[in-house]
């Protein structure tokens, strides 16, 4: 789990434009498909998702069905359900309608919540923190779901871990929204700074074949090798279990996962298993999850078995709703993982631009520095000083795209207060020099 703050995120992209999210269901009588160029299909929708609607209609008077990518539709509307209420396994739909871009405020609006019915919002946290897995795309995610009536949150994790900076942030994020959202937390694969938002949650369930922990944390001096910081591990240990005891978890779990001398057992208290973390004086039977010199990682099992965790029998939102016990709820469908992928990608360009730009300003340094010629030491601090400027600009939108962490891991990278000066005395001296002629 690296600490060395070397990733950016993002600004604005398009979305692809009102496109109806639904989970399975019985089909509607007298549905509406409209697309872009304004051609209008009435009939039933037989399913939807991110990438095509299907639906049955007429054509010149002849039953067809027609399957429309989702790039092409403008919107879906469906015929209100029944009173019949529906169970989790009833397939709950949802329709909604997703502007064209974030200035596009003119985008049909549907209220997704259904009286009575919670509504699940599914968040994926899918690669490496800080490369595939960004703060704002959270916060995006979050605004939209309390503005539409979301009431659950359900991230979906499958990570190795990554920078801890953007998961410190992201969950600086889940804090701002968690009075207007409940979180939970599905876990596929979630190790190293995977561990910060999962103890964030309410619940924490995992899939078959999961595993959730491991999180060892280190840093990266100049010459790229990697080293435990102990200090720091036990700071964010400390930090991190706190948080995971106001959310309901444990705080010696945090400890065994991220401290090698930390020990967790568990023994039997009026027929439900509690955690301790020591051995000393515990009733016969107790149990070791994790003794010392280890870094505790979970199997779904194991998590279960302890009450750690909420086992699921597959990996699907049913799945989890029937485990927690979800009578009446309803899906937002893709829309998390829509806002997501616009998100990530507006992160990875301001990432590639803070690299880009830091490269060419340390070229621009040596060629000032290696060189005697007035004209090219000129071209170089004019260079450095355009560079310079991007700098700046790059860390003031990095600040304003919910990633602290990393305007701080970032902010000495170029000595901005040196520079600016060195750059224009030079420069005036350089001004001076073409004055006075040879």
């Amino acid at each position: 789990m690296n600490t060395k703050k070397r990733t950016l995120k993002p600004s604005t992209l398009a979305l692809a434009a009102g496109i109806a999210l639904a989970c399975i269901g019985g089909t509607a009588i007298g549905d509406q498909v409209i697309l872009r160029d304004g051609t209008v299909y009435e009939g039933t929708v037989i399913s939807e998702n991110r990438r095509e609607v299907i639906i049955e209609t007429e054509v010149h008077g002849i039953s067809t069905r027609l399957t429309l990518s989702a790039r092409d539709v403008r919107s879906v509307s469906r015929t209100p359900l029944t009173a019949t209420p529906a169970s989790s396994t009833d397939a709950p739909r949802t329709t909604l309608s997703i502007p064209k871009s974030d200035s596009d405020d003119k985008a049909e609006k549907v209220s997704l919540k259904r009286e009575g019915y919670q509504l699940l919002m599914e968040v994926p946290l899918t690669g490496t923190f800080g490369q595939d897995i960004y703060p704002l795309a959270v916060k995006s995610s979050l605004e939209w779901a309390i503005e539409n009536g979301v009431t659950d949150i359900v991230f979906r994790i499958n990570s190795p871990g990554g920078e801890v900076w953007a998961a410190q942030d992201m969950v600086a994020v889940m804090e701002r929204y968690s009075d207007d959202l409940t979180y939970h937390m599905l876990i596929e694969h979630a190790i190293s700074a995977s561990i910060w938002p999962a103890f964030w949650c309410e619940t924490i369930s995992m899939a078959p074949g999961a595993d959730f922990g491991g999180a060892v944390v280190y840093s990266t001096d100049s010459t790229g090798s990697a080293e435990v910081d102990k200090k720091m591990t036990s700071i964010m240990a400390s930090k991190l279990g706190s948080a995971a005891e106001a959310n309901g978890h444990s705080r010696f779990l945090v400890q065994a996962m991220m401290l090698s001398e930390a020990e967790v057992y568990a023994f039997r208290d009026h027929g439900e298993w509690t955690l301790t973390n020591s051995s000393d004086n515990l009733p016969r039977g107790y149990e070791t999850i994790d003794g010392p010199n280890t870094i505790l990682t979970l199997t779904t099992e194991q998590a279960a078995k302890y009450g750690i965790v909420t086992e699921m029998d597959s990996k699907s939102l049913e799945s989890f709703a029937t485990a927690h016990g979800f009578e009446k709820w309803d899906s937002a469908g893709d829309i998390g993982q829509t806002l997501s992928d616009r998100d990530i990608k507006k992160c990875k360009v301001l990432r590639n631009r803070l690299t880009a730009t830091l490269t060419s300003f340390s070229s621009d340094m040596i060629d000032y520095s290696s060189t005697t010629r007035i004209s090219h030491r000129g071209a170089s601090m004019q260079s450095m000083k355009k560079h310079l400027g991007m700098y700046k600009r790059i860390m003031m939108q990095a600040e304003s795209m919910e990633m602290p962490s990393i305007v701080d891991g970032y902010e000495n990278a170029i000595d901005v207060v040196y520079w600016e000066q060195e750059i224009e005395t030079n420069l005036a001296r350089l001004r001076r020099y073409k004055r006075m002629g040879p």
